[in-house]
């Protein structure tokens, strides 16, 4: 397996880009059965006159309509089934409430807590201890993320480029 390297991919377009960028025009040509010219098109951006939905945005599409026709169940089984190809399952969002003012404090929050899982494990304690030391880890990291979010919401910062 190739080492892991960090893909700053956000937008569907820009996944598909990676995904040829990886694999090849040759591969995606193979797995969509389509022709250069439609997977180039899959990989534009939305600014480009002849860019077209990719498949990763009518899945999109096919699962939202799914789910507002009540088969929430399905989705969730057909996301469990392309998550199994990296050993992966879904789970339900869990809302994290920041408890401090502003981003700036949630960041310095997540600081002590990190520190005590890494005290934690360099002084050898019990898987047990560890793991919950780490998921308090993440909930705060994710409350920073969230205190984040809304931050960018508020501020009406990073908006999505249009299909």
């Amino acid at each position: 397996m190739k080492s892991r390297k960090t893909n700053t991919a956000t937008e569907t377009w820009e996944m598909m880009q990676s995904c040829r960028e990886t694999l090849g025009a040759t591969s995606l040509q193979k797995i969509f059965s389509r022709g250069q010219s439609q997977i180039n098109r899959y990989c534009s951006s939305p600014i480009h006159e002849d860019h077209q939905r990719n498949p990763l945005d009518r899945l999109h599409l096919l699962f939202t309509m799914l789910d507002e026709s009540g088969e929430r169940e399905l989705v969730v089984a057909a996301l469990n089934h392309l998550c199994s190809s990296i050993d992966y399952r879904i789970q339900e969002k869990t809302e994290f409430i920041p408890d401090k003012l502003t981003v700036e404090e949630e960041c310095l929050d997540d600081y002590p807590e990190k520190v005590e899982l890494d005290r934690l494990i360099s002084s050898n304690a019990a898987p047990a201890i560890v793991r919950r030391q780490g998921e308090h880890t993440c909930r705060e990291i994710m409350e920073t993320v969230t205190s984040y979010e809304r931050y960018c919401a508020e501020n009406n910062q990073h908006k999505k480029n249009p299909l």
